[in-house]
């Protein structure tokens, strides 16, 4: 019995996997067999006419798309490139289309940084360059992932993509950002990282340019580009990451139009060259998967020839599909004929039409197309997880090239004036200056449009007596033909005032455009920010405060500085701004559920307008406002002010040795009228276990008058105005100033209290700056639950286990409302947030 429970097992794994393996079998057996099937019934003229990918666009007006429709109807074309598409219009184009063929129609994209390359409406990923700079590969390989699940919900089966040129020549017109950089190894592993990752979400990546389009100054657009190197540079420098993606398995390789004289002496574009198709390709790097050609219809090789004849060299050379072509119907009977003439074997043919068919088969899509479901489009390829994959790449990738004295991040901001400055750019100018402003009062000048020299002046003007500015540069142009968008006479204007001021230059372009800006060691610190997105604003703007270190590294040499330079700086120093799905979170759902709450009570009349944040791991994932209020507006707070007033300058006079808070309040109460807090201790009265109108009442009961009694003690024993004390020792230090205290008085808003509670979970310091000992912050956190509510329904919750905060505040002004009037707002969005986050 014993020899036989221990064999069960393996006799019913191998039972197991011999059945699988002959489903696999007769799958794959039944699958040829169709296959043959369809081509025993394409007649010659269908068959080449399989192995042609023409283009196409949303509009029907198009002289593509109505040309893409006809040859679909009367040529049987196998496959389509979308262009430039309204994305609806372009998802119902593409059915469109597919209703029209015999054979479903395999449906590819150029789109490098994900199908807003071709399609509007759609979030954009980062160009390959800006991936470069990451210091390791996950994020590319997520990105694939991510790109392919795109392309599927748009029936896409191929993605040409990766570029695994190396970008070796700065001056390269064509090829620059879309290239992972200059370092083969860097190019080589994140090649394969975006390779697999659509690979293993279901769909074919395309390696290209083959041999290697990096290291020329011409366009093949627009001309033949001229590779004059020798074989063996060729082979240890350009053709380095094609054979590790051939190694990997990549399904498909498209082959550029290069003029190489080591490779194929005659000048033919590779393209179109056996010696380096057939020869080079698949002979020598032995690679078995399909081969394309590039855009037949670019000048690199359609000068070359009549371009009716171009598709046949293309497939002679060695090429299995054929992309873009021109004057298709004439091309498909230039082709039909050498069959004729036995220029092109049958057997040839129906090898690569195999390979077509192969194709969509494996897609899942040979017999029946995908239709595609226009319902939620725009909300399936705007999902929010991809949002947060972009903001992860561009907080890991922004580069810090250089940093003068260890300028950023900026720490210590109590007494500094800090200026802003955008050029060009008005809408990312502001958007930058929203981010900067989470952190701070800045003085911000956004240079709209067609500024002057004049008007640039005045701004450098304004800034000049600020002890911290930050320039930034939006408008820019990554080609280094128009000079990177620089404007030299500008440049000598910002480095001029940067000489001997701690000034910041973020750039926001191609950093090979660094020596093409004269003089920029004159900046202190300079952030390269890659391209004028959003998320990179966010991500310069957390480097420059230290919500987040840089990470990223020059994926190119730029003047002086070699690819792969570096300079790091700190993080987690403030708070983060990000999403919910940066910790795997359905947003979506939590945001549905805060919203309902809060705008149930708008609409019954409770309060007019109200601000929430959601934090957790020092990161706040929702900053939203609603009704009357805006995120950067300021609420009357009363209760709660007492947390991050009374409550912490208590803690920290106690912490300075200036009082105890086991003195009686009667030491430092000495007014007339004062005997009655004789003996009431000074942790009573700010636990609230004694209102001090009625001491003899030991029992928790708010009471403002107990925080008018602790703003005399402070005055008494500081000699300071008590609002002047906690501005200058608390509010500047952390950045809240959007905080005002006056007498009873007290505004504030959700991100500085964020603030707040993140002083207090960092265990005493913020922005690299210790203002208070453990011991104080555990002592303010024991108490705060004292002063974390309001009867407006107002709250401020804090879980340091969970370490999850909560801040709730409403323009509702509770100094007259008692507890029977109590709202329960704040009660009922914490009680949902901890059920919504739980086991996080």
């Amino acid at each position: 019995m014993k020899i036989f429970i221990v064999k069960f097992p393996f006799l019913l794994l191998l039972f197991i996997n011999l059945t699988l393996t002959a489903q696999s079998t007769a799958n794959t057996i039944n699958g040829q067999r169709k296959i043959d099937e369809i081509i025993s019934k394409l007649t010659v003229r269908e068959k080449i006419a399989q192995l042609f990918i023409v283009s196409f666009s949303s509009d029907p007006k198009n002289k593509s798309t109505i040309e893409a429709e006809e040859l679909i109807k009367k040529e049987g074309v196998g496959g389509l490139i979308i262009m430039n598409s309204g994305l609806t219009a372009g998802a119902n184009m593409i059915n469109r289309l597919q209703s029209h063929s015999k054979i479903p129609l395999l449906v590819t994209i150029d789109g490098e940084w994900g199908v807003a390359m071709r399609f509007d409406s759609v979030i954009q990923f980062p160009r390959q360059m800006q991936l470069g700079a990451l210091s390791d590969d996950s994020l590319v390989y997520q990105m694939g992932t991510a790109i392919a699940k795109q392309s599927k919900r748009l029936g896409i089966d191929v993605n040409y993509a990766p570029t695994i040129d190396i970008n070796s020549n700065p001056r390269n017109p064509v090829i620059n950002t879309r290239s992972f950089g200059e370092i083969p190894e860097v190019v080589t592993k994140y090649g394969k990282a975006y390779m697999l990752g659509m690979k293993d979400a279901g769909v074919l990546g395309s390696a290209k340019h083959f041999p290697g389009h990096g290291d020329t100054e011409d366009d093949s657009h627009h001309t033949l580009p001229l590779l004059n190197f020798s074989k063996e540079r060729i082979n240890s420098l350009e053709l380095y990451p094609f054979r590790a993606l051939i190694e990997a398995g990549v399904d498909m390789v498209m082959v550029g139009h290069l003029q190489i004289p080591s490779l194929d002496s005659s000048g033919t574009p590779s393209s179109i060259s056996k010696p380096i198709v057939t020869g080079l390709l698949r002979g020598e790097l032995e690679y078995e998967g399909i081969i394309i050609s590039d855009a037949l219809n670019m000048k690199g090789v359609s000068e070359y020839m009549s371009p009716e004849l171009i598709p046949l060299e293309a497939y002679k050379a060695g090429c299995d599909f054929i992309l873009m072509p021109e004057r298709v119907t004439e091309a498909i009977t230039v082709m039909e004929k050498a069959v004729e003439r036995g220029e092109i074997s049958i057997h040839s043919l129906n090898m690569r039409v195999r390979k077509m068919l192969s194709v969509k088969m494996k897609q899942g899509i040979l017999e029946n197309y995908y239709k595609i479901p226009i319902k939620n489009l725009h909300e399936d390829l705007n999902d929010p997880n991809y949002l947060s994959l972009v903001s992860s790449i561009s907080d890991k990738s922004v580069t810090v090239v250089n940093n003068r004295g260890n300028l950023i991040p900026l720490k210590e901001i109590k007494r500094e004036k800090i200026g802003y400055l955008s050029v060009g750019g008005e809408r990312n100018g502001k958007e930058l200056a929203a981010q900067l402003q989470l952190y701070t009062n800045i003085d911000t000048v956004v240079l709209r449009g067609k500024y002057t020299q004049a008007d640039l002046k005045r701004a450098l003007t304004h800034l000049s007596d600020k002890s911290f500015v930050i320039i930034a540069m939006h408008n820019t142009d990554a080609r280094p033909q128009r000079e990177f968008g620089i404007d030299s006479t500008q440049i000598k204007l910002l480095t001029d005032f940067a000489e001997n001021k701690r000034v910041v230059f973020a750039y926001f372009g191609n950093p090979l455009a660094l020596p093409h800006i004269q003089k920029y060691e004159n900046f202190a610190s300079v952030i390269i920010g890659y391209s004028n997105t959003i998320h990179n604003n966010k991500a310069v703007a957390g480097v420059i405060f230290g919500s987040i270190g840089a990470e990223g590294r020059l994926p190119v040499t730029s003047g002086t500085l070699s690819a792969g330079h570096a300079v790091k700086t700190e993080g987690d120093l403030r708070i983060s701004y990000g999403m919910p799905e940066d910790l795997k979170l359905d947003g979506n759902r939590i945001k549905t559920e805060i919203d309902s709450i809060i705008n149930s009570d708008i609409s019954a009349g409770r309060y007019n307008g109200a601000q929430l944040i959601l934090m957790k791991n020092n990161r706040v994932l929702i900053n939203d406002s609603y009704g009357s209020l805006t995120n950067d507006m300021t609420v009357r707070i009363n209760r709660i002010s007492g947390m991050i007033a009374h409550l912490p300058t208590m803690a920290l006079l106690a912490e300075r040795g200036k009082l105890s808070l086991e003195d009686f309040a009667g030491k430092y109460l000495k007014r007339r009228g004062d005997t009655h807090l004789k003996n009431v201790l000074l942790s009573d009265i700010l636990m609230h276990r004694t209102d001090i109108s009625d001491p003899d009442s030991y029992k928790f009961r708010y009471s403002e008058s107990n925080k008018e009694a602790l703003r005399r003690v402070v005055e008494y024993v500081t000699l300071h105005h008590f609002e002047d004390w906690v501005k200058d020792e608390i509010l500047s230090v952390i950045g809240m100033d959007r905080t005002y205290i006056k007498g009873d008085i007290a505004y504030s808003n959700a991100n500085d209290i964020a603030k707040f509670i993140s002083f207090l979970r960092s265990k005493g310091e913020y922005g690299g700056f210790k203002l208070a000992e453990n011991n104080t912050t555990s002592l303010i956190l024991s108490m705060m639950h004292y002063y974390s509510g309001s009867t407006n329904g107002s709250v401020v919750w804090y879980d340091d286990k969970s370490d999850i905060a909560l801040i709730f505040l409403n323009d509702k002004d509770d100094l007259k409302m008692d507890e029977s009037q109590k709202i329960n707002t704040g009660d009922n969005l914490r009680r949902r947030v901890t059920e919504l986050l739980s086991g996080i």
